[in-house]
């Protein structure tokens, strides 16, 4: 698909640096290697290089959901990428499915939900502030108008609330329910009576002081722990005939706590 004004593209320089622009007729881009016309990069196919005026050859793609992630606007800080995907799959989101998550922070999580639940699917979404809740909303626009390879593809209806979870989830029958909060434990009463038997509580914590005290909590009743897990990943350099681990890493960044709900029967 051609690269079309409005789209947002990265120009990504011979070092692997990354520059986000939204391409306007008649606009440039302007870095310490020359400048180039979105002109020129208009109705080209991604993956095309296009030269500075100083003669700096650029990619042109369009940002992949993890890069949009790291270059978007922040209220809250964002989960990382390498760790929402670990949550897409210890959470099992299948197309479909009734997801609740608070909260909202700047919407990182809520973009991968959307795509993984797909168009018959729908995701709540509860966050307190109403600053973050604004920031995630343009950033949800953004991202799906404007940045999003084939945004042919069904996505998820998103219900956004500006709503404390503490107070309560008015909805029931959930099959999933995930908590990027500080204190998880104080909604657990209201995620026993939402969450379907069977679906699965995700909770995202930066500390293991709290994931102690939710595993405390969460064992008196109606639900089972299957797993905590924590995510760290190291890239690769490759330079001449050398290959070798980058000399920085994204390490610890938070734990993911996760439970089942039992049947009632069961508790």
């Amino acid at each position: 698909m051609p690269l079309k004004e409005g789209d947002i593209v990265h120009l990504i320089d011979r070092k692997g640096k990354k520059y986000q622009i939204m391409l306007k007729k008649g606009g440039s881009f302007f870095f310490h290697r020359g400048s180039v016309s979105h002109d020129d990069i208009i109705g080209l196919e991604e993956g095309s290089i296009v030269k500075s005026t100083r003669g700096e050859p650029l990619f042109v793609w369009r940002p992949t959901l993890s890069d949009f992630i790291l270059k978007m606007r922040r209220g809250a800080q964002v989960i990382y990428p390498k760790d929402i995907g670990a949550i897409l799959m210890l959470a099992d989101i299948f197309p479909g499915a009734r997801v609740l998550e608070a909260g909202t922070g700047s919407g990182a999580l809520t973009l991968a939900l959307l795509r993984a639940v797909g168009e018959n699917g729908i995701v709540f979404s509860y966050e307190n502030r109403s600053d973050f809740l604004e920031i995630a909303k343009q950033n949800i626009q953004t991202f799906f108008k404007h940045a999003a390879a084939g945004s042919e593809v069904g996505i998820g209806k998103l219900v956004l609330r500006q709503q404390d979870i503490y107070e309560g989830i008015a909805e029931r029958n959930l099959d999933r329910i995930i908590l990027d909060l500080p204190t998880p434990w104080r909604a657990l009463k209201h995620v026993k009576a939402s969450l379907r038997s069977g679906g699965i509580l995700l909770c995202y914590l930066p500390t293991v002081l709290q994931v102690f005290k939710l595993a405390k909590r969460i064992s008196k009743g109606g639900f089972s722990i299957t797993g905590i897990h924590e995510v760290l990943m190291r890239e690769w350099e490759i330079s001449g005939i050398s290959i070798r681990p980058a000399h920085r890493m994204v390490a610890h960044t938070g734990f993911i706590f996760v439970a089942r709900k039992l049947a009632e029967e069961e508790n």
